[in-house]
């Protein structure tokens, strides 16, 4: 054999080498590149043993099967995924007309009604405050409430800000600080009215509640709507 083929040869394989070590990945035609230059540069006098030969030959299918099982499950994902998906999308276009109950710390102001602040408190407290913001984050009305039982509780906000002027129609933000003496009560507030609406986008599944719009995702429960 001419010694400075296989030192070329030898080269290219430390090469390659060096290559896979960088991206820490081992294809199947890489592998079997190595393995046949390697066989290609053996000492004739001390050729390869069998023993080892299919010892790395065993290996490298185990890896395959892993390969091939990784791939698979990666499939099965996107397939769930799609299914979800699907399901979710179909699910939303049957709640239009529904009265949806759904997570929320939004308020719509119509003229000439009162909005509905909704509330869960996890305690009784002695002590509630509602805090009605705008868009901006500006303060537009405080109201302090003495005495709040566990469970479901409503405030309604007749529209008005802290000096009693009507405010602007539109979306606003409430916040919940209840107290039970010195002890907070976790308060979550929600929307409950008519989903009249479905919109898909790329953050998910939006339902418009009374004009207030939700993830689909934070709907608590679903009835039919009273004629």
């Amino acid at each position: 054999m001419d010694i400075g083929q296989v030192s070329a040869q030898s080269q290219a394989t430390s090469q390659n080498s060096q290559s896979l070590t960088g991206n820490s990945k081992l294809g199947q035609e890489q592998f079997l590149q190595l393995l046949v230059t390697q066989m290609q540069n053996q000492d004739p006098l001390n050729p390869m043993d069998g023993k080892q030969m299919a010892s790395q030959l065993a290996q490298f299918n185990s890896v395959e099967q892993l390969i091939g099982v990784n791939n698979g499950l990666e499939q099965l994902s996107q397939s769930q995924q799609l299914m979800r998906t699907e399901l979710t999308n179909s699910m939303a276009s049957s709640l239009t007309g529904k009265n949806i109950r759904a997570l929320s710390d939004k308020v719509q102001l119509e003229s000439g009604k009162d909005a509905n602040v909704s509330y869960d408190l996890n305690n009784a407290a002695s002590e509630v405050e509602i805090v009605i913001r705008d868009a901006s984050g500006n303060e537009v009305r405080r109201e302090t409430i003495e005495g709040a039982s566990k469970g479901e509780n409503n405030w309604s906000w007749d529209g008005k800000s802290n000096d009693g002027i009507d405010v602007p129609d539109g979306e606003y933000r409430v916040e919940i600080n209840a107290t039970n003496g010195d002890e907070n009560v976790k308060a979550r507030t929600f929307i409950e009215g008519t989903a009249n609406k479905v919109r898909f986008t790329g953050e998910g599944v939006k339902i418009s509640i009374d004009g207030v719009e939700v993830p689909i995702g934070d709907i608590e429960t679903v009835a039919e709507s009273e004629e």
